[in-house]
């Protein structure tokens, strides 16, 4: 009964958290590591908790939720933030995160998702900040960075682009998209949005 307390406790507190890792969970239990190891395994094996890759682990079934909390820094970014501002009806296929770190496995699925990882330069890392999702707040590019990280990283056909600004002009600050496209060294796609009346 009380180990049965504990647990309901534990999850309690860990339900706070997007992602977690065995040192959280030693923080809260005030436990050595070897014996939160055992926590966590048992957790696990119970099928109360889930997880992503090697020490980080969710009570939150939501792929959107723990995208951007699996490494750092990073951001959701293209389709899947494009998304998030409905500035399309296509449900995106995966989720991509964009991040200044290597990362051995750059595709990962979880809950019927598959979240991608893209390495960019520290130099095209900004446009993003923090917005609320589910309870809590993720990493998410700004609409205006989305659609130019979706460009730069070929997930998006100009034509396609086009479309969604027009369709969206009240929503996108073109100026700011314009200028995030230069700070990326993508001055054509600039010249392209002049030459169609951007």
């Amino acid at each position: 009964m009380i180990i049965m307390l504990n647990r309901i406790k534990l999850l309690k507190e860990l339900e706070k958290y997007p992602v977690f890792t065995t040192n959280i969970v030693s923080g809260i239990t005030k436990k050595e590591k070897p014996y939160t190891r055992l926590i966590i395994h048992r957790l696990k094996k119970a099928g109360l908790i889930y997880e992503l890759e090697r020490d980080r682990y969710t009570l939150h079934y939501d792929p959107l939720l723990v995208a951007s909390r699996i490494l750092w820094p990073c951001y959701i970014s293209s389709w899947a933030a494009i998304r998030y501002y409905n500035l399309t009806e296509q449900l995106p296929t995966g989720i991509e995160v964009v991040t200044t770190r290597p990362k051995e496995k750059r595709k990962m699925k979880f809950a019927n998702a598959t979240i991608r990882f893209s390495r960019i330069k520290k130099d095209n890392f900004f446009g993003f900040g923090k917005v609320p999702f589910g309870g809590f707040e993720i990493f998410m590019a700004e609409k205006e960075k989305a659609l130019a990280d979706a460009l730069y990283l070929r997930q998006m056909t100009f034509q396609t682009f086009l479309e969604i600004v027009n369709e969206h002009r009240k929503e996108i600050n073109i100026r700011k998209l314009a200028s995030y496209l230069k700070k990326m060294k993508l001055p054509g796609i600039v010249l392209k949005m002049k030459e169609a009346g951007l």
